[in-house]
C-alpha cells in the first residue's frame, strides 16, 4: 500500500459508474475502464484507503473537480 501525499500527480484508472448498466451499442464510443489525469488533494472521510484526488484537464491545467478514489484505482503518473 503506497502513502500518497498531497500534491502528487496520479492516474486515475476506474469505470465509469455514471453510465447505465445497460450493454453498449456496437457503434458506441464508450470506454471501459476510464483512464484521468489527477492530483492527490489528500485523505478522503470515507475511510481508509480513499483519496480525493483533483481531476486535471488538460487544455489548460486547470482543475476539473475533486472526487474520492479508492486506492486501488489510483497509480503513479509517468511523466
Amino acid at each position: 500500500m503506497r502513502e500518497w501525499k498531497p500534491g502528487d500527480l496520479v492516474t486515475v484508472v476506474t469505470v465509469n459508474r455514471g453510465l447505465s448498466v445497460r450493454r453498449p451499442r456496437k457503434d458506441s464510443k464508450r470506454k471501459d475502464p476510464v483512464e484521468w489525469v489527477g492530483k492527490i488533494v489528500g485523505p478522503s472521510l470515507l475511510g481508509p484507503g480513499w483519496w480525493n484526488v483533483s481531476g486535471i484537464r488538460a487544455a489548460n491545467g486547470r482543475r476539473a473537480g475533486s472526487f474520492a478514489v479508492p486506492e486501488k484505482e489510483i497509480k503513479p503518473r509517468k511523466l
